[in-house]
């Protein structure tokens, strides 16, 4: 026969099975559908077990449910390996299993530590504000299941265990606030790059084929926020500069080589600041959203501030591993400038590369006729941008598709087109004319947030533009959307093309889909306002923030500071500790009954009427009557309840406990519904300023 000490209450088990439900839901969307079937079947099992209606299963279907979740497990993720998600998956799996042989507390210990861990593991999916919610509020489901595992039976009801873990719970954030100002920042050393579904939509790439771009502008997906140390530019001057590409092959513009070689070379041989400033820089910082690319955006001639991060001959800023979470970085940018007034023999090569063969004949000859006729390349340029402005070219999100000969069928037929299509054109011609040229994308304005003073760039942002080299001035910045379509640069994109068909139509449920709502629209702006600071100030809380905080408060000797109070509250933290152990081991003393009426005559206390030393129950329950009689029926019965209790413990005639657990409950009841209307929050604020008795 089994110890009923090391039984399973079926309170704790009750806890446990709604803690790890809630745990699991953040996980089903990367969960294969046959693990979240078998999760559900494994916990509705342990529910009948519960209930008492079926039994423990037999060792051998155990061991045949593990041998073959395990391979699946592995074949569903396609890794030989052990990557996070099929880690996470196994672990889920593994937990859930225990649930099916869990006999005894030493059990359920060990699933009710494993259950932390899960909830701890959310955060390297997410850190939003609501999975930080979601994280305390298993963590307190958790914590009311180990409680229950060690209380009496008396106070062993969901309402107690809910209520202390609640404030067990609590009272230990202003400790985590504590210390996670306070301890030195790291590196997290199980940080790994996160797999992304192919569906999820990773922005502006380092390959544009007519029409890529175009797909971002049905996404209304974020891409990185920005604030501004000062005024921010015009919004026409907010050109986030991407990538550079510079090689063609008829159809799709690339990008040559890779940044992890340009990174690894730029490290052993960096490069110095080739632009030459000709104004004040605009100071910002960005918190870009995952990409999975190796590279970040910035305004234009942008001087990193951040660690890790390089720049390469086009002024691309290349970080040392994919973005793989939220990631922020600081950056000044020089809007005036002239860049690459002398260009080397390799970048002049690949700024004129044309693909072989005469692909789009028209085109090519209409350049030629062009460049003949204009004066000078400048004045060639200022053309082909005229050329756009004056025929019936348009703008639009859905253009119709192109064959092989994609320049000239977009030039002589469709001339429907996104910024891609212009952007790829005007390069085609310039470099047909023997003009050095080059396709830039990235980002193009963004949407101003008031209410904590920052710029939103979304994915349907994303644009293309062209950079022409002339000699004396260095690289140009020319915008043929801008001849066609003028309202793209100066106005934001939604105004545009709110009523386009395929705008924003992958966006599904968004709060961007009420923008035109009023109300709705500062909810959207106030949420993303909390969600920004959320990111701003403890997402993006690491080594360099901290050292800035520490230093505002104690100058130059910030890393002994830090040393000093960080051990200030530890010390802090032992001693109240210390302090509450003894206090709850004096406490520990008194029996049940008398721990809920001492609770109750400190709650009057509060109230300014505390019990007089030596005062019996009932003498101290007929002063009370006579001075606030509005507590005489509920105190009459507390006080009768509980002297009943005590006086029968301490009767001769009745053995020490026989108190039972209806007379505990009845008493705890009472209490609780006198302590309620005592409890008030705001009398309890009236009575300590002294403004009520």
């Amino acid at each position: 026969m089994s110890d009923t000490r090391e039984q399973i209450p079926r309170i704790s088990m009750l806890w446990l099975l709604c803690g790890l439900l809630l745990l699991i839901v953040p996980h089903v969307a990367r969960l294969p559908v046959w693990v979240t079937v078998l999760l559900l079947a494994c916990m509705g099992w342990r529910l009948l077990i519960f209930a008492g209606w079926v039994g423990f299963p037999a060792r051998w279907l155990k061991i045949t449910i593990v041998m073959v979740a395990l391979p699946l497990t592995v074949v569903q993720y396609r890794s030989l390996g052990i990557g996070l998600d099929t880690a996470v998956c196994l672990l889920i799996l593994g937990v859930v299993f225990k649930l099916l042989e869990m006999r005894d507390r030493r059990d359920i210990q060990i699933v009710i530590a494993l259950s932390y861990v899960l909830a701890m593991l959310g955060f390297i999916y997410t850190q939003t504000i609501l999975a930080t919610l979601h994280a305390i509020v298993c963590f307190i489901l958790i914590t009311a299941t180990m409680l229950s595992l060690y209380r009496d039976n008396a106070r062993n009801t969901l309402r107690d265990n809910g209520r202390l873990a609640v404030t067990l719970v609590l009272q230990s954030i202003p400790l985590t606030i504590a210390l996670f100002i306070l301890v030195p920042r790291i590196s997290p050393l199980w940080s790994m790059p996160l797999p992304v579904s192919s569906s999820t939509n990773m922005g502006v790439s380092d390959e544009m084929t007519p029409g890529d771009i175009t797909n971002l502008g049905r996404s209304g997906e974020l891409a990185f926020r920005v604030s501004f140390n000062g005024e921010a530019p015009a919004h026409e001057d907010l050109n986030w500069r991407g990538l550079v590409l510079d090689f063609f092959d008829g159809r799709t513009w690339r990008r040559a080589g890779s940044t992890l070689q340009t990174y690894q070379m730029l490290q052993r041989f960096p490069t110095t600041f080739r632009g030459v400033p000709l104004g004040e820089p605009v100071a910002y910082d960005v918190i870009l959203e995952p990409t999975q690319q190796s590279w970040v955006y910035a305004l234009q001639l942008a001087d990193i501030r951040t660690d890790g991060m390089v720049q390469d001959r086009n002024y691309l800023l290349i970080t040392d591993k994919p973005i793989t979470q939220r990631y922020r970085y600081e950056a000044r940018s020089y809007l005036q400038h002239q860049s690459d007034l002398e260009l080397s023999t390799p970048l002049r090569a690949r700024a004129l590369q044309l693909p072989e063969g005469n692909l789009n004949p028209r085109t090519a000859a209409l350049a030629a006729q062009m460049r003949a006729a204009a004066a000078s390349e400048m004045d060639y340029a200022t053309a082909v941008l005229r050329l756009f402005r004056e025929e019936p070219f348009y703008y639009t999100l859905t253009p119709p598709a192109l064959g092989d000969e994609s320049i000239d069928e977009f030039m002589f037929t469709t001339r429907e087109g996104f910024c891609g299509h212009y952007a790829g054109s005007f390069v085609y011609m310039m470099r047909e004319a023997g003009i050095p040229a080059r396709v830039v994308v990235g980002y193009q304005g963004g949407e101003y947030n008031p209410y904590e003073d920052y710029t939103l760039v979304y994915q349907y942002n994303a644009h293309a533009w062209a950079e022409v080299w002339f000699e004396g001035e260095g690289w140009v910045r020319f915008d043929p959307t801008a001849a066609v379509a003028p309202e793209r640069i100066t106005l934001w994109v939604e105004s545009i093309f709110a009523d386009q068909p395929g705008f924003m139509e992958d966006a599904g449920f968004s709060m961007m889909r009420f923008r035109d709502t009023q109300w709705l629209n500062t909810l959207r702006l106030r949420l993303e306002a909390v969600d920004y600071a959320w990111n701003r100030w403890v997402v993006s809380y690491d080594e360099q923030m901290q050292m800035q905080l520490l230093g505002s408060w104690f100058g130059e000797n910030a890393r002994q500071g830090l040393l000093v109070v960080l051990g200030s509250v530890i010390v802090l933290f032992f001693m109240l500790a210390g302090w509450l152990l003894l206090r709850l081991g004096q406490a520990g003393q008194h029996d049940h009954a008398t721990r809920i009426y001492l609770d109750l005559l400190r709650e009057l206390a509060v109230c300014g009427l505390p019990r007089q030393r030596g005062e019996a129950p009932g003498d101290y329950c007929r002063r009370v009557t006579l001075l606030r009689p509005e507590y005489a029926q509920a105190l009459q019965q507390v006080t009768a309840q509980f002297e009943a209790i005590a006086y029968k413990r301490n009767s001769r005639s009745a053995p020490p406990g026989d108190s039972t657990a209806a007379q505990l409950k009845a008493l705890e009841n009472t209490s609780w519904q006198l302590r309620r209307r005592l409890l008030s929050p705001w009398r309890r604020l009236l009575v300590s300023l002294g403004l009520a008795s």
